[in-house]
């Protein structure tokens, strides 16, 4: 089965080719990388993308997938975040009736890439114990903070769960974090603190410019930082906080991981013992969370496998 895999994202889109066994089994091609914002449509893209010699040796796909930064919407269309214009798969459904056209949201992609981590460099943040069954969840933070669990049915085939858990209030406790909290109202305007603007490449930046007076970018931020700043110490527990709740929320007995650009970048910020810490904190189920294995994804294509994935899991249930 060939499988022509897209993320999309709002700095770069990236495509691969995936041949998948009738087993399920995935190999990568090839692929490449596209800027977002040099296409004028997402049609625009597309022709960019199959103009390229990776991609024009080949147009008998058994099945194309796109994950996006948004909600997807009657699973054929979506508003992005940080993109200036929307992506609709009808018009290839019925231009390549023969193809199976999957349009998903970027964070299921990145769920469906965690049961195939043998393919994906990682890093261990916290040893533990994955339940054979059950559910795994996955936390991201980059221009947001996305989220998506994956549930095992019976039949052994998974569900995702997808999630705009960023947009919930995200909890502040004590003095400094509460300082903070209406630092953060003051500088964004919003009416409640939540995930998005916390934990996140801007709550990096807003934090520091809390604790420091200095305005920065998140590169910039992370270019003087390290293990032992306060910045540091205080993102990895919010961080540590967003992922516990979430953990918990979802009942991730399977395994907690963590994607997106600014952990991946700077694994530092959350392999440190102020995460861990955090992470296990409850006064009901602490030795729980310290037996869930919490698994840092460093493979930038870590969405591309997903999506691959998602789309032979879809393949085999029609065969």
């Amino acid at each position: 089965m060939n499988i022509l895999a897209v993320d999309i994202g709002g700095t770069n889109s990236r495509f691969a080719r995936f041949r998948a066994s009738d087993a399920g089994e995935l190999i990568r091609v090839n692929g490449f990388w596209l800027k977002t914002h040099s296409a004028l449509s997402f049609e625009d893209l597309m022709d960019r993308a199959l103009e390229r010699d990776e991609l024009a040796v080949n147009t008998g796909w058994d099945a194309v997938v796109f994950a996006v930064p948004g909600v997807v919407e009657d699973r054929t269309r979506a508003k992005l975040a940080n993109v200036p214009w929307a992506v609709d798969i009808s018009g290839l459904k019925a231009r390549s009736p023969k193809t199976r056209t999957f349009l998903v949201n970027d964070f299921v992609a990145q769920a469906f890439a965690c049961p195939i981590v043998k393919h994906l460099e990682t890093r261990t943040i916290q040893q533990g114990t994955a339940e054979d069954g059950a559910n795994m969840a996955v936390i991201g933070a980059g221009t947001g903070l996305g989220h998506c669990a994956l549930a095992l049915t019976g039949r052994g085939t998974f569900v995702p769960l997808p999630s705009e858990a960023g947009h919930a209030a995200f909890p502040f406790f004590g003095e400094v974090e509460t300082a903070y909290r209406d630092y953060l109202f003051e500088k964004t305007g919003a009416e409640y603190p939540y995930g998005d603007i916390v934990v996140s490449g801007p709550g990096l930046a807003y934090l520091h410019s809390f604790l420091t007076g200095r305005d920065l970018t998140p590169a910039e931020v992370v270019g003087e930082i390290g293990p032992g700043s306060q910045t540091t110490e205080l993102f990895a527990r919010f961080y540590a906080r967003a992922a516990r709740n979430y953990a918990l929320t979802v009942v991730a007995l399977g395994g907690v991981y963590i994607a997106g650009g600014v952990a991946m970048k700077n694994p530092f910020l959350v392999d440190n013992d102020h995460f861990r810490k955090e992470f296990r904190d409850s006064r009901h189920f602490g030795r729980l969370l310290g037996n869930i294995p919490v698994t840092l994804l460093l493979s930038e294509d870590s969405g591309l496998w997903g999506a691959a994935h998602y789309a032979a899991l879809s393949l085999q249930r029609t065969v």
